[in-house]
């Protein structure tokens, strides 16, 4: 087997080839997946982002955004790790209340699958120009999560390694499309606050939703594979919002549009045709994302199939309400609640830490104590 040196520090070590690229995989494996759960029909659409982001002089808190992405990540892996994945991350940081955050945590994956759905019935008109025939790919939709959803976690990595390198390389085309200028804008200093707030409702939001997934990889991952992946992930969320919001900024007709970057890309044509095609990745990363806990809530239960299914027309009925509706009603209350749920696992890993090393303290002073009290003993018997 093929090995090769790599560097470690002032001296280096020798890794094998096979296991090296296990280790990109993993990471791979790892972004994707947090991308995925990411960037759904808000993000591409640009109606989640220009709700939360600044359209001018975004650029700041696209890199507070991603640099909050990747210690939250890294934050909710590091619990799965410790206290083995989702479920023991709710019992170790919740106790008895475990089942209330629980709850809290399937009603926003139920929320956010209904904004997916909603996404699709919103591209199908926009790009399609259907009326009300239009919800029947939201429903195709809810399908789909259903029957994939079965796969698990091996579902899951499936999708988000073959939609999100398409996601990413459409994006890159449009990377340079407005001009550097749409860049370069400055940012009124009475905004910077109040958008700072609502970069950090936008980021507990995203992460409150993939806490089952990010908690899970944790418990499946090396650290360093997770921890690659983590910066990944924020590097590719920060990558795809400053596109998006470039473009938006450029076209001014495209604000206060339901799909704000498919106004701006332009509805016909090729453009409108990929545009519909990368939509509906990122809609389906997401959609798949926010259902694996509710389909694994299910397992074991009488009649799962039966309840399974209920959910998904329940799904399909709440995205009658529209994105655009979602997005700026329901999305800041999601944000709250995955504020408070990141404190509590933050101060529940601080303890976990603070304790560990109280106990390691006191083990090192037993042991001195042993040690000492065994030479007094050998001086002794030397007398």
């Amino acid at each position: 087997m093929k090995t090769f040196f790599c560097p470690s520090g002032a001296g280096g070590r020798l890794i094998s080839g096979r296991k090296g690229a296990g280790a990109l995989f993993g990471a791979a494996k790892a972004g994707f997946s947090l991308t995925g759960a990411v960037i759904g029909a808000g993000f591409i659409s640009g109606a989640e982002l220009v709700r939360f982001f600044p359209t001018g002089g975004f650029l700041p808190h696209v890199a507070v955004a991603a640099l909050l992405f990747f210690a939250c990540f890294l934050l909710l892996f590091e619990c799965g790790r410790r206290f083995g994945g989702f479920a023991g991350v709710l019992r170790a940081v919740f106790g008895r209340r475990a089942k209330w955050m629980r709850a809290a945590l399937l009603a926003g994956s139920f929320i956010t699958c209904g904004s997916m759905l909603a996404g699709l019935s919103a591209l199908a008109g926009e790009t399609l120009g259907l009326g009300a025939e239009r919800c029947l790919f939201a429903l195709s939709g809810a399908a789909f999560a259903f029957a994939l959803a079965h796969a698990g976690m091996r579902g899951l990595y499936a999708v988000n390694l073959a939609l999100v390198p398409a996601i990413l390389l459409f994006l890159a085309v449009y990377a340079a499309a407005p001009g550097t200028a749409a860049y370069a804008q400055p940012v009124a200093e009475a905004d910077a606050w109040t958008g700072l707030v609502r970069i950090l409702l936008y980021v507990a939001m995203n992460l409150f939703l993939a806490a089952p997934v990010a908690c899970d990889l944790g418990a499946r991952s090396g650290r360093k594979e997770g921890g690659a992946g983590c910066a990944l992930s924020a590097g590719l969320v920060g990558f795809g919002a400053a596109v998006v919001l470039a473009n938006i900024g450029a076209a001014g007709d495209a604000l206060y549009a339901e799909m704000p970057f498919l106004r701006a890309v332009g509805a016909e044509g090729v453009a409108g045709a990929l545009f519909a095609a990368v939509s509906a990745c990122g809609i389906f990363t997401t959609l798949i994302a926010s259902y694996y806990p509710l389909h694994g809530a299910q397992q074991g239960k009488a009649r799962a199939p039966l309840r399974r299914a209920l959910l998904c027309a329940g799904m399909f009925l709440f995205s009658l309400l529209g994105l655009t509706r979602i997005v700026r009603f329901v999305y800041p209350l999601l944000g709250a609640a995955g504020l408070l749920f990141l404190l509590a696992c933050a101060f529940s890993l601080r303890r976990l830490f603070f304790d560990e090393r109280l106990f390691r303290q006191r083990d090192e002073r037993i042991h001195a104590r042993r040690e000492h009290a065994q030479d007094h003993r050998r001086r002794h018997h030397e007398v």
